[in-house]
C-alpha cells in the first residue's frame, strides 16, 4: 500500500502544489479543510505523515492546542507546519511550544521535498521504476547538427534518449551571475512526436531536490539555479515510471576538452 500523507491547508495554490509534489513522491495524500476533520480522517485513513496549515488567530485556541496535540500524537515527528515568510507571534508561538518543524509557503518545492523523504521513505519499499536517459548531443562536445540554431558562449545545449522520450536541454549562464537557467523540452518517441505536457519534473542538486515544475503544454519547464557542477532531472512519464537526466560537469570554463566524459547509458533501476 501506498502510504498517504494527510494535507490540512485552506489555500488551494499550496494544496495543488503539495499534492503535485507528493504525488512524484510515490505517496497518495488526503484533504482535510481543517484540524477537527483531519484528526477525523487519521482515525479512519492509514497515513504516515500530515502537513499542517497553521491557524493565524487566537480563536478558540483551548481547541487548537488540543487538536495540535492529538495530530502530534498520532504522527510522532512527522508533523510539518506550513508558514508564511514571517510567521505571525501566535503560529511562532506554536511552532516553539510543541517544536514543530515547518516550511515556508514560497518554498515548498524547495523545502518540503527532504522533509518529506526522511519521513514516508522508509515505508515506500520499492517505489518506482527509473529509467537513466542516454546522453546523444552535447554542444561542447559535438558540432550543431544542421537545424539546430547555433548558442552564445555561454548557452550549453544537450539532447536526451530514453525508451519513452526525447528531451532538449538548454543551459544558460547569466552574465556576472553565479546563477544558471535551465529550459527543456521533452517529446514522446512516438510518431508524430507528440510534446509531454502536464508532467512533474524535480530538479536535484548534490543534497537533494532543488525544486518542482509541471510542464506546460508544450512539453516544457524551466529552472534557476546556483553553486551547481551538476544536476540531475527526474520526468515521471508515467505513475510510478520516471527517466532521469544526468547532466556532464556544468563547468564554464575553459576549453570543450574539459566536457568530456563518459556518457551515461540507458538502465533501469528500482528505487
Amino acid at each position: 500500500m501506498q502510504p498517504r500523507v494527510l494535507i490540512v491547508c485552506e489555500r488551494a495554490a499550496d494544496r495543488d502544489t503539495i499534492r503535485v509534489l507528493v504525488g512524484t513522491m510515490g505517496c497518495q495524500w488526503v484533504l482535510a479543510s481543517g484540524i477537527d476533520e483531519a484528526l477525523a480522517l487519521a482515525g479512519r485513513e492509514r497515513t504516515s505523515a500530515a502537513l499542517l496549515e497553521l491557524p493565524e488567530t487566537n480563536s478558540d485556541a483551548v481547541r487548537v492546542d488540543q487538536g495540535i496535540r492529538e495530530l502530534l500524537v498520532r504522527f510522532p515527528g512527522r508533523v510539518i507546519a506550513l508558514t508564511d515568510e514571517s510567521p505571525t507571534p501566535r503560529i511562532r508561538e506554536l511552532l516553539s511550544r510543541y517544536s514543530i518543524p515547518s516550511v515556508q509557503r514560497g518554498r515548498l518545492a524547495i523545502d518540503l521535498w527532504p522533509r518529506l523523504e526522511s519521513m514516508v521513505y522508509p515505508q515506500l519499499g520499492i517505489r518506482r521504476i527509473t529509467k537513466v536517459a542516454r546522453l546523444v548531443f552535447d554542444t561542447f562536445l559535438q558540432p550543431l547538427p544542421a537545424g539546430i540554431r547555433n548558442f552564445q558562449p555561454d548557452t550549453r545545449q544537450l539532447v536526451y534518449e530514453a525508451p519513452a522520450l526525447t528531451a532538449d536541454i538548454a543551459f544558460e549562464r547569466f552574465p556576472d551571475s553565479a546563477r544558471t537557467t535551465v529550459t527543456g523540452q521533452i517529446m514522446r518517441t512516438s510518431s508524430p512526436q507528440i510534446p509531454l505536457n502536464g508532467v512533474p519534473v524535480v530538479l536535484k542538486g548534490q543534497k537533494g531536490a532543488l525544486g518542482l515544475m509541471i510542464t506546460n503544454e508544450a512539453g516544457e519547464f524551466s529552472f534557476e539555479f546556483q553553486d551547481e557542477r551538476t544536476i540531475s532531472l527526474e520526468i515521471e512519464v508515467t505513475p510510478n515510471d520516471w527517466v532521469l537526466l544526468m547532466s556532464p560537469l556544468l563547468d564554464w570554463v575553459g576549453s570543450a576538452e574539459n566536457h568530456r566524459g563518459n556518457e551515461p547509458g540507458a538502465t533501469e533501476t528500482q528505487s
